[in-house]
């Protein structure tokens, strides 16, 4: 029996399904998926792809961005507070993160392009042709 992805739009409902699949499996873990990964969209803008990322108060020397074939990782530092006043309550996560996705298409390495405004990084990654 042959498995095969027939259209894009299974292929893009695959790729949604792992990244759940992924989150749950953290929560799972003991993590909480909302706090320690960071939320992003995964848009198709024709010749290229663009992941916008939420990494609001993470410093653009402490992210990492990482793209083996179709895998794109994207890992960071949060620090924590200085040592201050007593914390009374604490929602924003700190310490290490990291996401990963499967992209629906390989992506030129070397045309790709970063930014990081207003706490979102945003990653041009034009398509291979």
């Amino acid at each position: 029996m042959e498995l095969g992805l027939n259209t894009d739009s299974e292929l893009k409902e695959l790729l949604v399904l792992r990244d759940r699949i992924d989150q749950l499996s953290h929560e799972l873990s003991g993590g909480s998926a909302v706090d320690s990964q960071p939320k992003l969209d995964l848009l198709d803008v024709g010749d290229a792809y663009r992941v916008v990322i939420e990494v609001p108060g993470v410093p653009q020397d402490r992210l990492e961005v990482a793209l083996h074939e179709h895998e794109l990782t994207i890992a960071g530092v949060r620090d924590p507070y200085d040592e201050s006043p007593l914390l009374l309550l604490s929602e924003r996560p700190s310490g290490r993160f990291q996401r990963t996705i499967m992209l629906p298409g390989e992506v030129e390495r070397e045309a790709s392009h970063a930014h990081l405004k207003e706490g979102l990084l945003t990653l041009h990654l034009p398509k291979k042709a």
